[in-house]
């Protein structure tokens, strides 16, 4: 009979045998925040909160940074990579294309700097919220990027009807030869941003959707039927700055003076200047509708003092003035619609003329059957006094609401986001 060969004994790793050891992992997750906007930053930080100070860096610009610093978690500077343009109630994308006409230059210089930030910080894993630079930053690098968006296919904004574009806007202003130009301007830069967005997705390890999966998803009409961009997104559900369970039914964040009121409207208007016209309507709105107390988050002044108008420029925390809303008065943004949507609160949503991303928001939110919605075109104090007074005296869209709000509430999209981050943070540490 043939011998067995002996084996040779391994060292195995346990408490007599340190051989082996176990090499320490530590996370650094890098955000880079898109400021063109407060969605952006609300969301982003509904992630980073769950994670450790020092697994967290923040990068941000403008009064995004502002917010950043003030979590007292470490944060960076970046640059802007687009400005938006528009008048109005109008969002110009003609002009926005010719403001960002040296993008090709300065997105090369935007890449190197946040290429330094993730090597000079060692970051394991790149979160981009809606942001390019990172992301090819971090395939330079070789380090996993996780992209954070609430779409994935751009073609409606190249898709420009002038017949939309030209609402509430005087015919000096939005002439034919506009219309020219900005077509032009249109087709020259389709071809080079189709470029881009396509390297962009192929560079981004996965995709975070801070959205309800089909078919209640608010930004189905905007997402990639690609397979290649669907086999990399995952519905996260609403992602939150702030634990819906916490939010309470009462009026003690208001002051005394305040609290007397039956019915609340929250009207969300930031402080981008071509959204006047609707501040304007809804201060007239105000003197029409005396026993509603209107609580405008804006930065625009009223040029009268009313008592049932309230008007904060900055709210650390507004979630507690939308649960306590009967309606909600705002653009239709995304991630605002999808806290609206988590407290199950009635919208009534006027998008910036030309904002595609905000006029199909607006359109689903009207099928959901949680909002009717109102063009600039359209706008006045009249129409928006029948508008707001249908919506208080109709329940269905109160019924619908609590309806949506009930999926909302079923995920726990932060902890679920936490979870992915950190092992694709571990894969490239553990050996």
């Amino acid at each position: 009979m043939k011998e067995k060969t002996k084996t040779k004994d391994f060292p195995i790793n346990n408490q007599n045998n340190s051989c082996i050891k176990k090499k320490e992992i530590k996370h650094k997750i890098y955000f880079s925040i898109n400021g063109e906007g407060y969605g952006h930053s609300s969301r982003a930080l509904a992630i980073a909160m769950q994670l450790k100070p020092d697994e967290v860096l923040l990068g941000g610009y403008g009064y995004v940074l502002k917010r950043l610093e003030k979590t007292g978690l470490p944060t960076v500077e970046i640059m802007p990579e687009i400005t938006f343009i528009g008048k109005d109630g109008s969002f110009d994308i003609g002009l926005t294309l010719l403001k960002n006409s040296s993008w090709p230059v300065l997105i090369n210089q935007i890449i190197k700097e946040e290429k330094k930030i993730i090597e000079d910080f060692g970051i394991t894993c790149v979160i981009s919220d809606s942001r390019t630079a990172p992301v090819f930053a971090a395939q330079k690098l070789g380090l996993p990027c996780i992209l954070l968006t609430n779409q994935t296919t751009f073609a409606p904004f190249f898709d420009v009807h002038f017949n939309d574009l030209e609402r509430g806007l005087p015919e000096d202003v939005f002439n034919d030869l506009r219309k020219v130009g900005t077509q032009a301007i249109l087709s020259a830069a389709e071809p080079l941003a189709q470029k881009v967005i396509n390297d962009w997705f192929e560079a981004t390890d996965e995709i975070f959707l801070p959205d309800l999966p089909p078919p209640y998803s608010l930004s189905l009409p905007l997402l990639s039927n690609e397979n290649v961009v669907k086999k990399k997104q995952r519905f996260l559900g609403p992602l939150l700055p702030w634990n819906w369970k916490s939010v309470k039914h009462n009026d003690k964040y208001l002051s005394e003076e305040y609290r007397g009121f039956k019915k609340k409207i929250v009207c969300i208007l930031g402080g981008h200047k071509y959204r006047k016209p609707l501040f304007d309507s809804i201060v007239s709105l105000a003197m029409q509708m005396p026993d509603i107390l209107f609580i405008v988050l804006s930065s625009f002044k009223a040029d009268v003092i009313l008592k049932n108008l309230l008007i904060h420029d900055f709210v650390e925390n507004p979630a507690e003035y939308y649960l306590n809303a009967n309606l909600v008065i705002t653009q239709a943004g995304h991630s605002t619609a999808m806290e609206l949507i988590t407290l199950g609160v009635p919208m009534l949503v006027v998008p910036d003329t030309g904002q595609i991303e905000q006029e199909s928001n607006a359109k689903r939110l009207w099928e959901l059957g949680v909002a009717t919605t109102l063009s600039y075109k359209d706008l006045n104090t009249k129409i928006l006094f029948k508008q707001v007074n249908e919506m208080l005296s109709d329940e269905r869209f109160l019924n619908e609401s609590k309806k949506l709000s009930e999926i909302a509430k079923s995920f726990i999209a932060d902890e679920e986001a936490v979870r992915v981050i950190r092992d694709y943070s571990t894969r490239i540490q553990t050996y």
